[in-house]
């Protein structure tokens, strides 16, 4: 039984060559949004907070993330090893910790992203997508979201025809890539996920950005999925991607193009080679730190 009243607070102070890699990890391994503090210690190395289910599993996942830092940090042994602190708190505090931490940003020219407690005035021509992130991952923030935006805007500007015709977003979290699809004038976007609270999540933020006549969020994976879409999202793991490449494939429309991210660039030759051996056509990989977005297309009959 999981104790409602209690999370597992971790903050991580790490070397900033290693930030992105304890980020990724942490994230993994809680299954929660992470995010760096804006303070650093005396050393400027910067802290990374994120969160774990006070649970039967806890200690399980707090063993195997401190295993995988170190085994992460043995490859660089130069680098000062990382400090940890671990604090219980209650529930709600989980919750302010998170509102401390998001911020308005940009998402891409004429688009802003707010949090619902935030005050923000629409600049003229600009429009505001409003967020409630909670338990689910996505706010835009993440390299792997940002590129995936990234590429969502050059597909717009760049390409012909209407690739945000029907969309598909895979493992949506909060909705923002969904929600950023209508935004480009999709007609309809099927938004998908595993997790019951990203589903409610994301169904929450398509009813307080009233976009519910265009999206619409359902819980379950791929498989469960008729096509054609025109364009579909995946950002996922480097595991979950490679084990989808027939399903995605079969899903995507003739011309219709696939944006994948959530992997390492160590793992991009990877990914793209079992995406082509899919015959799909590669369109361009763009990185962001570690990590890294693949464009594909299938091929036009």
């Amino acid at each position: 039984m999981t104790d409602d009243l209690y999370w597992l607070e971790i903050t991580l102070t790490v070397s900033p060559q290693l930030a992105e890699s304890c980020s990724a990890a942490l994230l993994e391994e809680t299954g929660r949004g992470t995010y760096q503090l804006e303070a650093e210690d005396e050393g400027g190395r910067p802290l990374i907070r994120g969160f774990l289910a006070r649970d039967e599993a806890c200690r399980s996942r707090l063993v195997r993330l401190k295993k995988r830092i170190e085994t992460l940090f043995s490859f660089f042994p130069e680098l000062q090893s990382p400090f940890w602190e671990l604090k219980l708190i209650p529930s709600e505090n989980w919750q302010e910790n998170w509102k401390r931490n998001f911020k308005p940003f940009r998402v891409c020219s004429g688009l802003m992203v707010c949090p619902t407690w935030e005050t923000l005035e629409a600049a003229e021509g600009e429009k505001i997508l409003r967020l409630d992130p909670g338990q689910a991952f996505g706010t835009g923030g993440h390299a792997t979201t940002h590129l995936c935006l990234q590429m969502m805007e050059y597909l717009k500007l760049n390409t012909l025809g209407d690739p945000f015709g029907r969309v598909l977003d895979v493992g949506t979290g909060t909705g923002i890539l969904a929600l950023v699809a209508a935004f480009f004038g999709a007609r309809s976007v099927l938004a998908i996920d595993l997790d019951p609270l990203a589903v409610e999540s994301a169904r929450g933020h398509v009813e307080l950005n009233d976009l519910a006549a265009v999206i619409r969020v359902a819980e379950g994976g791929p498989e469960s999925v008729s096509g054609p879409f025109t364009l579909i999202l995946a950002n996922l793991t480097r595991d979950d991607l490679l084990p989808l490449a027939g399903v995605l494939k079969g899903l995507l429309a003739s011309g219709g193009f696939l944006i994948l991210s959530g992997f390492l660039e160590t793992q991009s030759r990877e990914v793209i080679r079992t995406y082509m051996w899919r015959k799909l056509l590669f369109q361009g990989l763009a990185l962001e730190g570690e990590w890294g977005c693949a464009l594909f297309r299938s091929i036009p009959e």
